[in-house]
């Protein structure tokens, strides 16, 4: 049969989907595979059904949607389909034609529980039914359609998803042009407000840590474009450029400051960022690099009060005086 090839195929992995969402979907092509070998058809049936099942939930679970194990198959197909089909980025044309094609093979798949129920195998029967050559062709040709779909839609999805994103902001290297095309995918404006903010965080902490291209691309960019960038995430940059994952005060001392300016520069509420700021470093302990290097960050914040307007001036007064005062004993 022609569905040797087609199930022998590897399926497509989304570059950043985790481990074992991955491990439960190539179990499930696998049964598949074998269900085909062995010409089981009962077993090629139900396998292929559980095949999109499998590839749903992932979707779902990769997308930050949390769904109950009794969830209907029809609900999680349906779910998983909506969370991918209006994804943007590299090689995803807009055109509402070729959307269509996905829609159809959703509404393929979708059959695939019905067609279980009555051929394939995960009921008692009390007569056999005939599973004809037509029946597996149309079950597999429907399950590896959509799934090859999702998986590869998947991939833009997860380039632009918050967790992972945030993920690799604490632990991966980013070259040249890496967070502008996964914070373009991420699609910022249309994020709430929550992930926005948590977004900005996590690019403020680490473009603290000096990491070059991160500053570039996740912080000095929001001058570029200022109407791309929302306000949460705004404020999220300027408190994660300050403070990193413990809480402690930490920052880069040679952009740190000039960055924060920047950064709220455009913001709806700039006082209100550099107020929360204020009193989030005065809760906050230094890190042992902080303590090492806030004379340097307390002498950029004089030199920002120095040429920015009244209010950041007063501001940046403040703050440093605060750090100063709060120094620990022997540090200077």
């Amino acid at each position: 049969m022609m569905i040797r090839h087609m199930v022998g195929e590897e399926l497509p992995r989304a570059e950043w989907l985790a481990a074992d969402q991955w491990a439960a979907i190539t179990d499930a092509h696998q049964r598949l595979v074998r269900a085909v070998n062995e010409d089981d058809r009962p077993l090629i049936v139900g396998s292929a059904k559980e095949l999109v099942e499998s590839v749903a939930r992932a979707t779902l679970v990769a997308h930050g949607q949390v769904v109950g194990d009794n969830t209907s198959y029809d609900t999680v197909l349906s779910q998983a389909h909506s969370a991918i089909e209006h994804a943007a980025g590299p090689g995803i044309a807009a055109n509402p034609l070729l959307r269509k094609v996905p829609s159809l093979a959703k509404k393929l798949a979708a059959e695939l529980r019905e067609l279980r129920n009555q051929y394939g195998t995960g009921h008692g029967r009390a007569v056999v039914h005939n599973v004809t050559d037509e029946v597996v062709e149309v079950v597999v040709h429907g399950a590896l359609m959509w799934t090859r779909w999702a998986l590869e839609r998947l991939q833009t999805v997860l380039l632009g998803a918050v967790e992972p994103l945030v993920r690799a902001l604490h632990e991966d290297l980013f070259y040249g042009g890496d967070l502008a095309g996964r914070l373009r995918a991420a699609n910022i404006p249309d994020l709430v407000e929550h992930d926005q903010r948590r977004l900005g965080l996590a690019v403020g902490q680490r473009a603290a840590r000096s990491t070059f291209n991160v500053r570039i691309e996740g912080v000095e960019a929001c001058s570029v474009d200022p109407t791309r960038w929302p306000d949460a995430y705004r404020a999220g940059v300027v408190e994660g450029l300050f403070l990193n994952e413990d809480g402690q005060v930490a920052t880069d001392p040679d952009f740190s400051v000039t960055c924060a300016t920047e950064v709220v520069k455009y913001h709806s509420s700039p006082d209100e960022v550099l107020g929360r700021l204020r009193e989030l470093l005065g809760t906050a302990s230094w890190s042992v690099e902080f303590q090492e290097t806030h004379a340097r960050t307390v002498a950029k914040m004089r030199e920002e009060s120095s040429r920015a307007s009244d209010g950041f001036a007063a501001i940046w007064d403040a703050v440093a005086a605060d750090l100063e005062a709060l120094a620990p004993h022997g540090v200077t």
